[in-house]
Formats: structure tokens, C-alpha cells, sequence
């Protein structure tokens, strides 16, 4: 390994320290607890190292809620597309995404739970035109529009209706999260149940 190859890595270990360490006191301890000399100690570096990397606590949010919603987007688009039966496909990926982040509550709570204004910019889904922005409610519109196009889905708007389905899984998978004893069998029912109402409403 040649050097320069090797102080590229080197400063992608300490920037992968800095924000994984960033999201550790972020799920744990919350936005107005984080800060860069917090960060600093924890990794025991100095705040100047950090700022070198980033130039604020903001820009390590935000590139915290990027990449974690990047892999939000990667568990709902990663589903083959059947087009003859779309309602298969939403399913399938919605149910991708509350597997995911049953597995990482935290960061559920951090990236899609937060009303901190550098991540509700990248998160937020309810404003008219919002599909435009956003990957997964684009994705999502495309196959309300295909079951409409194949004559399988009711004649709707399609993005308020992406935004329903996309906010009736958050709403759900919320309470999942919040309501931490529920046993898996009931989870399970609870998950079932949701994609029965959601897709008879879709269907014709």
C-alpha cells in the first residue's frame, strides 16, 4: 500500500469514527447533548481533528441521517418489481422497512422520529409535491400508479395515497417501537392485520 493510500484510509477511520461515535451519543443521549467536544473526548481525539472533518455538530446529523436513510431507501427498493400484481411488491417492501428498523429502534427514533430541522428537511413526507424529493415516495407512487394502470387499484390521487400507506407503516411501526413488550407473536398479528386493511383498500 503506497501512502497516500494509506492516509486515505487512515482519514476514513477517523472519519467513521467521528460519526459513528456522533450517532452513539445522538440515539443515546439526544441532539442538544451532542456536541464536538463530547464527540472529541469520547474518541480522544481534539476538537480540531473533528472540525477538520466537519464543520459542525450539524453536518455530522446530517450526514448520519443520510446515510442511514439511504438504508431505509436500499430495504424498500432492493424487492423485485412484479408487475402484475403490485400490491405484492408494496407489501413486500414495506415490510422490509419495519424489519429494518426493528432491528434499529434507535436509529428509527433518530432519523424518522426527530423534529430536529436538519433531519425533518431530509425525512419530512406530507407536503404537496413531496414525491419529486424523495426516493422511497416516488418509488411507492410508481406502483400506486402501476395497480391503477394494470385496473387492480381503486382510481385515487396517487401521491396522497403513497403518503397514507407510507404514514399508516410509520404510525404502526412507531407504536412497535414505543411499546417495547409486546411479544413477537403479537408484533406479528399486529404486521399482518395492517398490510390486510392496507392493500383491501387499495384493490378494486
Amino acid at each position: 500500500m503506497g501512502t497516500l493510500e494509506r492516509r486515505k484510509q487512515e482519514k476514513e477511520i477517523i472519519r467513521r469514527k467521528i460519526i459513528d461515535t456522533a450517532s452513539e451519543i445522538l440515539t443515546s443521549e439526544g441532539y442538544e447533548n451532542l456536541s464536538i467536544r463530547k464527540i472529541a473526548n469520547k474518541i480522544e481525539y481534539s476538537p480540531g481533528i473533528i472540525y477538520h472533518y466537519f464543520k459542525d455538530k450539524a453536518e455530522i446529523v446530517t450526514y448520519i441521517v443520510e446515510e442511514g436513510y439511504g438504508k431505509i431507501l436500499k430495504s424498500i427498493t432492493s424487492i423485485n418489481l412484479d408487475p402484475e400484481n403490485p400490491e405484492k411488491t408494496i407489501e413486500e417492501g414495506l415490510r422490509n422497512y419495519i424489519n429494518l428498523m426493528l432491528e434499529m429502534p434507535e436509529q428509527f427514533k433518530t432519523i424518522l422520529m426527530s423534529d430536529i430541522e436538519a433531519i425533518k428537511e431530509k425525512v419530512d413526507m406530507l407536503s404537496e409535491g413531496v414525491s419529486k424529493d424523495r426516493g422511497s415516495m416516488q418509488g411507492l407512487c410508481n406502483l400506486v400508479e402501476l395497480g391503477m394502470k394494470k385496473g387492480k387499484f381503486r382510481k385515487m390521487d396517487v401521491e396522497l395515497t403513497a403518503q397514507i400507506i407510507w404514514t399508516s407503516t410509520h404510525g404502526l411501526l412507531s407504536r412497535l417501537i414505543l411499546e417495547k413488550n409486546i411479544p413477537d407473536k403479537q408484533k406479528e398479528r399486529l404486521i399482518n392485520q395492517h398490510f390486510n386493511i392496507l392493500i383491501h383498500g387499495l384493490l378494486k
